[in-house]
């Protein structure tokens, strides 16, 4: 499946005098999750909207549907839980049309018609979960080269061949073209059709060529030691590649990636500054440290040494003087800008209780006439202050 592309269909007939409820959604953005209760359906007014599914940890795209195409109805034909994920690619704009309607317009359908909808409905449940667990997340083009290479080495080891060759030339091995198609349908589980049309990439891409031995039949020519290596190179910015973006990487690896403090990433994730989609957490694991530490462990933050103090938000756990001396020697409006930005209560309240009442009460009106800030300017101002505070308590 084409993943760049959103499936051609007819679109639904939509009449916006009709005053259906209208939502936008950002790139990134989640609509609703597998096992949601179904409360609406959707019909796609701009935008490419992605349906998924969660399938051995990776997220599987099984339609992109584009304008005036609609989806979310699956669940309340069936049993009115969400059977997939839907996600905004783009920024997309959507008609709401709610269950009441929905169901006002199916019963107002003959039996025969709300009969085709439901069993429409039930395949196209089917037809997901086939694509969502028998995709293959890597390209074609490597996936046969694999296969290519160990057939290739097989058929070397047979002719007792030197994988040097001569002068320094690749050793060509030459696997019979029946036996790629035999073993491309017992290990892969290809049809005869999709085995033709990756041999035929490989071929248009110049990595193996087919000749034709009189009484030997066709036989695929191509270097084991290389094929693999020249298919991933190729796979890299093959249009198939997409197929990969949607594989779960943990919090380490998205530091490394982005190149960020992975304390900073939980911190905007804290702060609602990415879209939820991008943390996934695992089912078991929470289970199980329910099971093991109780509610608790998920409600109270763990205590933290001056030495691991990175923000403001650690000074939920600096002693009341060293934030008394921090905090005092800092201009009332700076406060002001940086208790606008602090979404923790406990933080705001140790700041204020630090303050003597003549400061605090400059600080709070100051609070109430701030306006906007400017973000790079409340960090500094953020950092020094637990700059200080960690210093201090470090010192005694």
């Amino acid at each position: 499946m084409n993943q760049n592309t959103p499936d051609v269909a007819a679109p639904m007939p939509i009449d916006e005098s009709d005053g259906f409820t209208q939502q936008r959604a950002y790139a990134g953005d989640v609509l609703y999750t597998e096992g949601m209760p179904c409360t609406h359906m959707y019909v796609v007014k701009e935008g490419v909207i992605d349906i998924y599914m969660m399938r051995e940890e990776k997220r599987v795209v099984v339609e992109s549907l584009g304008k005036g195409q609609c989806f979310g109805m699956t669940p309340q034909v069936l049993n009115g839980r969400r059977t997939n994920n839907a996600a905004a690619r783009t920024y997309s704009e959507l008609y709401l049309i709610g269950i009441e309607t929905l169901d006002q317009e199916m019963n107002a359908t003959p039996k025969f018609t709300r009969g085709m909808v439901r069993t429409l409905a039930e395949r196209l449940a089917v037809a997901h979960e086939l694509i969502a667990t028998r995709v293959n997340y890597q390209p074609d083009v490597l996936v046969y080269a694999q296969l290519l290479n160990l057939l290739g080495m097989a058929d070397l080891g047979r002719h007792k061949a030197d994988l040097k060759g001569q002068q320094g030339q690749p050793v060509l091995a030459s696997p019979a073209l029946t036996d790629v198609f035999a073993n491309a349908r017992a290990l892969l589980g290809h049809s005869d059709v999709h085995i033709r049309d990756s041999i035929g990439k490989l071929l248009m891409l110049h990595l193996i060529r087919i000749e034709d031995e009189k009484g030997n039949g066709k036989r695929v020519i191509f270097s084991p030691k290389d094929i693999v290596l020249q298919a991933r190179k190729i796979a890299s910015t093959h249009k198939d590649q997409g197929k990969l973006d949607y594989e779960y990487v943990n919090v380490d690896e998205f530091s490394a990636l982005v190149d960020v403090d992975r304390s900073t990433l939980l911190r905007k994730l804290a702060g609602s500054e990415f879209a939820e989609d991008i943390f996934t957490f695992r089912k078991s694991e929470i289970l199980r440290l329910l099971n093991d530490k109780g509610k608790k462990f998920f409600s109270d933050r763990k205590i933290k040494p001056p030495e691991e103090f990175t923000d403001i938000s650690d000074i939920e756990f600096a002693d009341q003087k060293s934030v008394f001396e921090a905090v005092s020697r800092c201009d009332t409006y700076d406060l002001a800008k940086l208790l606008s930005t602090i979404p923790e209560e406990s933080v705001k309240s140790k700041i204020l209780a630090s303050l003597s009442r003549a400061k605090r009460e400059e600080v709070e009106h100051d609070l109430a006439t701030v306006g906007e800030v400017d973000a790079v300017e409340v960090l500094q101002i953020g950092k020094l202050i637990i700059g200080q505070v960690k210093h201090k308590m470090t010192q005694r």
